[in-house]
């Protein structure tokens, strides 16, 4: 998950992926997507997006985009297939992007790309808050693992794609304040964006988190929002009858969400301690945590099982 080449002005500004490698030895194998497939060549990397890699223990290899043109940019490694002889960590970014392409201000974007193995068909994705009951608008990206994945949403969100046709394409919810689930008929990857500080709430600016699938929520979680952040709140997302606390408090404010059976509450993080926060529940439930600057944020999921789910 990265998100489309950044021409402005006179920059030039790509996404990227990073590959760690954990033991020497190791064979990483490039498959890029329909969009990913102009990068800057070398190291083994052709101008294609293809290659065969070699890396020994703590070695990175870095992709970058090049231009293809059109606004946004068509070129986008998003939907990339990293595959290697050995373990290895995957990241997923951009050096600085607006969301959408022409609401400003950019920022860096980056986070961990989960193995296949871990992801799932099913997801549940909730508008950020920006104050008292307002949400800030989110893009959606869902990407498909396999070929012809049909997509379907509860509640049903009007013109949110129906199906990917390969493997490794994605596609958009451009701009939404919705809480909804999406489902696949095959495993697939979900990223959320924040929108920039101009397209509303005057504060914050892009970000992106990796949505955490139901099948790998947790019980417990315990999170750091930093208090040099002007805000930061948590969006928890539980199921029926579950009883979760926040340092000690009963959560409260549960809403439902379609006809999922899970409900979302939003709440604040208090910047009066250390920033650290402990989740508590009866039942496994998810937690993702962001907050706010000018133009500046961050978001990212408080945790995740990392269990291997079945085709």
């Amino acid at each position: 998950a990265s998100r489309n080449h950044w021409s402005f002005n006179q920059f030039q500004i790509p996404g990227f992926y990073a590959v760690t490698a954990k033991e020497d030895g190791t064979q990483v194998t490039l498959t890029p997507s329909a969009t990913g497939n102009k990068v800057f060549a070398g190291a083994g990397v052709a101008a294609d997006g293809t290659g065969v890699v070699m890396l020994d223990q703590g070695d990175v290899l870095e992709v970058f985009t090049q231009a293809k043109g059109g606004s946004p940019d068509g070129s986008d490694l998003t939907g990339t297939r990293v595959e290697s002889s050995k373990p290895v960590q995957v990241i997923g970014g951009h050096k600085c992007t607006n969301v959408p392409v022409n609401v400003q201000f950019c920022d860096r974007i980056e986070e961990t790309i989960p193995p296949i193995d871990v992801l799932s068909k099913e997801y549940i994705v909730t508008a950020p808050l920006i104050s008292g009951n307002t949400k800030k608008g989110e893009m959606v990206r869902i990407i498909a693992t396999e070929a012809n994945t049909a997509l379907t949403y509860d509640p049903p969100q009007g013109g949110a794609p129906a199906l990917l046709v390969n493997a490794g394409d994605y596609a958009e919810i451009a701009q939404t304040q919705a809480d909804f689930k999406i489902t696949g008929d095959k495993k697939i990857l979900v990223a959320q964006y924040f929108l920039g500080q101009n397209a509303g709430g005057n504060s914050g600016d892009p970000a992106m988190a990796i949505a955490v699938t139901t099948e790998q929520f947790r019980t417990q979680y315990l999170i750091h929002a930093p208090t040099n952040y002007d805000t930061s709140f948590a969006n928890i997302v539980a199921p029926p009858g579950a009883n979760v606390t926040l340092d000690g408090a009963p959560v409260g404010g549960f809403a439902p969400i379609g006809g999922t059976g899970f409900s979302v509450a939003r709440v604040p993080l208090s910047n009066a301690g250390d920033g650290n926060h402990l989740f508590d529940g009866d039942q496994k439930f998810g937690v993702m945590i962001y907050g706010y600057g000018q133009y500046t944020s961050y978001w990212y999921p408080g945790g995740l099982d990392l269990n291997s789910i079945p085709q």
